[in-house]
Order: structure tokens, then sequence, then C-alpha cells
């Protein structure tokens, strides 16, 4: 027992647990990144959408926006956050809302539930700031029942808006000593931890749990000059090219902008994993 405590306790020096999200988005959103946020949102939603009085846990719960929704949907919820900045936020936006939401102080690598609680477990844009991603995944599926399924959004950092505008970057600097004024969506922010791609999370994810879907959504997300392309033309008119980027994305989930992932969990792998670490 010490020496799990003493585990616990490491790992929470590891993590700003006065982290907040305060200057994480600017004041005015540009139309790409207010699409891109909607769109990340709703396909999270929809897959962790479930049967009323189902157990849904939001790990990651931020302040706790999301929580709130699909507890007045009729959902059980639960809430997990390390930040007691953000923790603070969350009680007081469900409060306010008057929905029904347990919230935690927890990190995501040690759950504080028992196996098989929950029938959905979501994660959103929150693994990448994880010290431990892959103990966390393992336990969204520890604690997610044999019929259930563990969802995880994150933005994807080899998309092809990254892709591309890193390349344009560096042709720029080679031919003209020059580059493209930032912010640059290609680079990872200074709060992450982790950087993923199609490959890598599908990667992390395939040995807890058995991939029943991986979504794209949105596509050229922050490229040089495309918000103000977007801005310049009627909303209508960007709405249209945004929905059918987005739909592109749907069909190349490696190229999209964000990525969700949806799958049940692999118990019998899970079982191994755990005999290992015991052995």
């Amino acid at each position: 027992m010490p020496d799990k405590m003493e585990a616990q306790k490491t790992k929470a020096e590891k993590v700003n647990l006065e982290w907040n999200d305060e200057d994480v988005l600017p004041p005015v959103l540009s139309r790409d990144t207010e699409f891109v946020f909607g769109r990340m949102t709703e396909e999270t939603m929809r897959a962790t959408h479930t049967e009323n009085g189902h157990r849904i846990l939001d790990v990651g719960c931020g302040r706790g926006i999301d929580a709130a929704f699909l507890a007045k949907k009729g959902g059980i919820l639960f809430g997990c956050e390390p930040s007691r900045v953000m923790l603070q936020k969350a009680k007081k936006l469900v409060n306010d809302a008057g929905a029904k939401v347990h919230l935690l102080s927890s990190l995501a690598e040690d759950l504080p539930f028992p196996d098989n609680t929950f029938n959905r477990v979501f994660c959103k844009g929150a693994i990448d700031h994880f010290c431990n991603p892959e103990r966390a995944v393992a336990e969204m599926c520890r604690v997610t029942s044999s019929a259930g399924k563990v969802v995880i959004s994150l933005a994807n950092f080899e998309s092809l808006s990254c892709f591309l505008g890193r390349n344009l970057n560096r042709l720029l600097q080679f031919l003209c000593r020059k580059e493209i004024p930032p912010p640059h969506i290609w680079e990872v922010p200074a709060d992450h931890t982790f950087k993923f791609d199609y490959p890598s999370i599908t990667a992390l994810a395939r040995p807890y749990m058995k991939l029943e879907h991986v979504q794209g959504t949105s596509l050229l997300w922050g490229f040089p000059r495309w918000p103000q392309i977007l801005k310049a033309v009627p909303r209508p008119l960007a709405l249209i090219l945004l929905r059918f980027l987005d739909k592109i994305a749907s069909r190349h989930p490696a190229w999209s902008d964000v990525l969700i992932i949806v799958g049940r969990p692999s118990k019998t792998l899970l079982g191994k994993d755990r005999s290992m670490q015991n052995g």
C-alpha cells in the first residue's frame, strides 16, 4: 500500500493541479475554430449518448459542460478532473445548469472506480494532456462494462492542414528565409504532453479495446489564410465549405483535424496486462 500511495503521489506531482483553460482559446473564435470544436463535441456526444439511467464517466471533464449536457439527457454522470481550478469551475457550471453530476478529483491513470462500473466512458480533448495516456486508456477500459463503449476524441497533429502548413513553412524558409506568422497549427501546444495522430492513437488503443469506429471531423482547420478566407465570404457560404470538407474528413480520418475513436474494452487483454503488472 505505501508503494502505491507513493506512486500516485509521484504522478500527481507531474500534473498541473492548477491548470486553467482561460488562455486556451481566444475570446473571439474564427469560423473554422468554431466549426471544429462544435463538430468534435457533436460527434463525441453522439457516440457517447446512451439510454436513460446508464452510468457515464467523463475523464478529464474540464468545466463539466459535456457531463452536464448528458446528465440532462437522462444519464447518471460522473466527472473526473485533476485540476483544482477546473474542478471548481465544473462544480459551478453544473450547479448553475441544474444538472446532477458526481465530480471527483482524480488522475485518469488511477480512476477511483471498481471494474465494469460504467456503460460509457468518454474523454474529449484531454488524453494528450495526460502523463501516461496508455495507462489512462487501460483504466478507462477497466471501468467500462464488457457491453459498454469507450469514446476518445483528440486533435490530429498529422492532419492534412498540419502536413501542408508545415511543408509550406519549410518551403518559405528555404526560398525566402522567412516563415508563416504564428500561431502554427502543426506545433503541439506547451500544455500538451503527447502528440497524437491516426496511427499512434489507434496503436495505443488496440491492446485495450476492440475498435468499432474511427471518425474524422473537419479539414484544413488553421491552415494559413483559411480563417481569413472564411471570414471574407458570407457565413452561409463558409458553412457550406466547412461541411463539404467535413464530409471528406469523415471518409479519410487520417487527414482530419479531429479524431474520435470508439471501441469496446478487451477484458481478456486487460486481465493479462494486470497480471503482468502484479507479477
